[in-house]
């Protein structure tokens, strides 16, 4: 299974994504911001969009799936949990595999950043550097999700269980561009951080659609969020405990950091 990302003009800094089977040609449209922009992405590069996934129900991220239905004929898939919020033919849950052409992905519940977000995960045990994740407003390069209409415990909760399910070459499709500014964010705070430093000169230059693809292993080095038990986010939080529950607390406190920022 293969991906395109592509950043969105006119939008809250907002990526769309075709996945397609490369074999069939047949594709899917993620968070469809742009039908326009999406049917010219998927007729360059001689794609057909069969169906429209949606991670959750902000307008950035449903704008146009109704357009883009009614353009392509593409059913509309959306977490369960999105019930009442959205329109969708397919309602989806916990663990679901959808398939797309000759290959599978699985679409899994994710809440926090709002309560009833999904995500859709790709991983082959043959080939584990296409392995994927779109992460919609979850997991952001280098940080996390803001929870203005969800719930920090959850998001906690949701980012533990991502961090133990992605294999270290998952690359990180998120639903906007935040990479440069969440690396200021860590630099700001862990400024040692060489991994940080290096991957901000790299991709500071590019555009939003030239910007480097992350990777789990690299985001594990830099995001502040994947490192709660550090002396770096102890020493910030002021929160030193070794137990579950002073990890949450220093994940909340972190959120609260970045609320300022």
């Amino acid at each position: 299974m293969q991906i395109l990302r592509t950043y969105v003009p006119n939008s809250a800094n907002n990526y769309n994504h075709l996945v397609y089977c490369p074999q069939t040609r047949v594709a899917a449209a993620i968070d469809p911001f742009s039908a326009e922009h999406l049917i010219a992405l998927a007729e360059t590069h001689s794609l057909v969009i069969q169906q429209i996934w949606v991670t959750h129900e902000h307008h950035d991220h449903i704008r146009h799936v109704s357009k883009l239905k009614e353009l392509t004929g593409a059913p509309v898939f959306a977490p369960t949990s999105c019930r009442g919020k959205l329109e969708a033919d397919h309602w989806l849950i916990d663990e679901q595999q959808l398939t797309l052409g000759q290959h599978y992905i699985t679409h899994l519940l994710t809440p926090g950043h709002t309560p009833g977000h999904g995500v859709y995960i790709y991983q082959d045990r043959d080939q584990p550097d296409g392995d994927f994740i779109l992460s919609g407003d979850t997991l952001f390069n280098a940080g996390v999700g803001n929870v203005n209409s969800g719930d920090v415990g959850m998001l906690f909760q949701t980012i533990d269980r991502l961090a133990a399910r992605l294999t270290p070459m998952s690359r990180l499709y998120s639903g906007h561009d935040y990479l440069v500014t969440n690396l200021n964010f860590t630099l700001q705070h862990w400024p040692e951080n060489i991994t940080a430093q290096q991957t901000l000169l790299r991709v500071q230059p590019q555009s939003p659609d030239q910007r480097n693809v992350q990777r789990w292993q690299d985001e594990c080095r830099y995001n502040l969020f994947l490192n709660l038990d550090s002396n770096v986010v102890k020493q910030l939080t002021d929160l030193h405990g070794t137990d579950a529950e002073s990890t949450q607390r220093r994940f909340i406190a972190l959120r609260r950091l970045r609320d300022q920022w």
